[in-house]
């Protein structure tokens, strides 16, 4: 159990010591690094993993995980930039993006070590997950552009928002590879499930590298 925290430990460590932004892109002819809707296939070959840090029992492992994907780049928006409010803001073209929340009181695993391959992890079916297509980014006023990238905020009143029924969605971690010496070059594979209010089974699947943000 103690070597077990202490790899969670290490990996926390490890994991908040890269990018908050994922730049690279999975290079391949046909892409597999999305969602699967109706037939219709969503790429979103970014992925951001949110780390919360709050322990709210002592164990000196984090409540919960956060993991996204999107097709465009996604900025950590803790000082509310430019007048904005959103916790997140995303690039101009952004049009599809998941939202997943893992917490570790539902997750035994989760509260005596981190993340782990070929594991399953129950993403909680109440509390902000979702999924968006065909979503609109609305530029901030002033603008906000970092690293050549302009950022704005996503306008509810555009894209299709599913959320998921009471059949919890699931993600299944196979690989994770840590590079120690270049962090941010790490990657994991991943598999994950969605059923969408009105009955729709989404399935997606990411492979590559991937952004941290520390909350």
């Amino acid at each position: 159990m103690k070597n077990l925290k202490l790899i969670a430990i290490a990996l926390i460590a490890l994991f908040t010591s890269c990018d908050n932004n994922d730049d690279a892109q999975t290079n391949i002819t046909i892409p597999t690094d999305g969602f699967t809707h109706n037939g219709q296939f969503f790429e979103t070959p970014n992925m951001y993993l949110e780390i919360n840090e709050d322990d709210s029992d002592n164990d000196n492992i984090p409540d919960s995980y956060t993991v996204f994907f999107s097709n465009g780049r996604m900025f950590d928006n803790d000082a509310n930039v430019n007048g904005s409010s959103g916790d997140y803001l995303f690039s101009l073209n952004t049009t599809n993006f998941v939202f997943l929340q893992v917490y570790a009181s539902e997750n035994p695993d989760l509260t005596v070590a981190g993340p782990l391959p070929g594991n399953t992890y129950i993403v909680n079916n109440t509390d902000d997950s979702l999924l968006i297509e065909n979503a609109q980014i609305t530029p901030l006023n002033p603008s906000y552009i970092t690293n050549g990238i302009e950022f704005g905020m996503g306008d509810e009143n555009y894209g299709t928002i599913i959320t998921p029924n009471n059949t919890n969605p699931t993600i299944t971690l196979n690989e994770l590879n840590i590079d120690n010496n270049t962090p941010a070059n790490s990657t994991v594979d991943i598999d994950y499930t969605f059923t969408a209010a009105n009955g729709d089974i989404i399935t997606g699947h990411y492979s590559g590298t991937f952004g941290v943000i520390q909350d």
